[in-house]
């Protein structure tokens, strides 16, 4: 079981209006975890209070052989009580965002307000997913 993930880009912002783009790629095998997939502030620009939506989205994903084995893998912004499911991912498949960007509306004023968690069960395989940075992000 493991789990690998790298942050592929991280640009700033330009203006309020266009914040910079955050690419994160992360890697699962046979993994049962709730794994930090983005630790938000070690991004360019972070302030807490910050927050990331997601843009877009790219995933191959498999079940592993135990009976509570799902093989998906659900994203989470972390909040400060609760997080806040931005997707489930399953199988193969991408999320191109021409439906809109997925808002991050966990409620999170500290440190940990940009985090991006994924929780597996009996998961292996990989997701790419895309985020924008919101106007709390400085240039």
């Amino acid at each position: 079981m493991s789990f690998v993930t790298t942050t592929v880009k991280d640009t700033v912002v330009s203006d309020g209006a266009n914040g910079g783009l955050v690419t994160v790629k992360a890697i699962f095998d046979n993994d049962t975890a709730d794994n930090l997939i983005l630790n938000g502030d070690a991004l360019s620009g972070f302030a807490n209070g910050a927050k990331l939506h997601l843009t877009r989205a790219w995933w191959a994903l498999t079940q592993g052989t135990a009976a509570a084995n799902t093989g998906d893998l659900i994203v989470k912004f972390i909040g400060a009580s609760d997080n806040v499911v931005a997707i489930q991912l399953a199988g193969t498949g991408h999320y191109d965002g021409t439906a809109g960007k997925v808002l991050g509306s966990a409620v999170n004023t500290t440190v940990t307000s940009a985090d991006i968690n994924g929780q597996t069960r009996g998961t292996s395989g990989y997701c790419i997913l895309e985020f924008r940075k919101d106007e709390t992000f400085t240039a």
